[in-house]
């Protein structure tokens, strides 16, 4: 289902997703030790999604732009990674390329798949994404570094941590409540506008 959107509804929309981006970079979900970004995430796989791929990619550039910025003006034992764009930009913008692709795959495959399903999977992708990019470039430029102030360096059973406390979770999540974000979204819009 096509949503064609006006060019003051797609203003709203992304000015309401790039807040949330930005809300919640600078006031990050923690659990215990663990800091979660799956709320950044669901706004860039949700745009990808329901308005499509290149505006997921902008969505993903500001909050790469804001990772970047956010790493520099509060401290953390790993921001020294964040300063590289390689790190805190491009996995960020390609997260909206592999949702939208991936949920649009599943639909090729076979029309009778479910919209969930589709949605789902794209919202895997885009996790995984945003996982395999950040850390791959962590580990490609800082492997053997030492975290700021601390005894821990970045090697394999440090990256390992990350995606066992975060990443695993973050899948888990966004697989869950990003279909029905996107199908409502569609709903009404195709509803109030076709």
């Amino acid at each position: 289902m096509k949503i064609k959107l006006t060019r003051n509804q797609l203003i709203t929309i992304n000015a309401l997703l790039c807040a949330i981006v930005l809300l919640f970079v600078f006031v990050p979900i923690t659990i215990g030790t663990v800091q979660l970004a799956f709320i950044p995430l669901v706004a860039i796989i949700v745009s990808a999604e329901f308005i499509g791929w290149k505006n997921g990619m902008f969505t993903g550039l500001f909050f790469g732009l804001v990772s970047l910025i956010s790493s520099i003006v509060r401290p953390s034992p790993l921001p020294f990674a964040f300063y590289n764009p390689m790190v805190s930009i491009v996995p960020r913008v390609l997260i909206g390329l592999s949702a939208y692709f991936a949920a649009a795959g599943v639909k090729k495959i076979s029309s009778k798949i479910p919209d969930y399903v589709s949605y789902s999977v794209g919202a895997i992708a885009g996790v995984v994404t945003n996982t395999v990019g950040v850390l791959g470039m962590i580990a490609a430029f800082y492997f053997g570094t030492t975290l700021e102030g601390t005894a821990t360096a970045i090697t394999w059973p440090f990256i390992a941590g990350i995606i066992v406390s975060n990443s695993l979770l973050e899948i888990a999540i966004c697989a869950v409540i990003v279909p029905p974000i996107v199908m409502a979204l569609k709903t009404a819009f195709k509803n109030k506008y076709n």
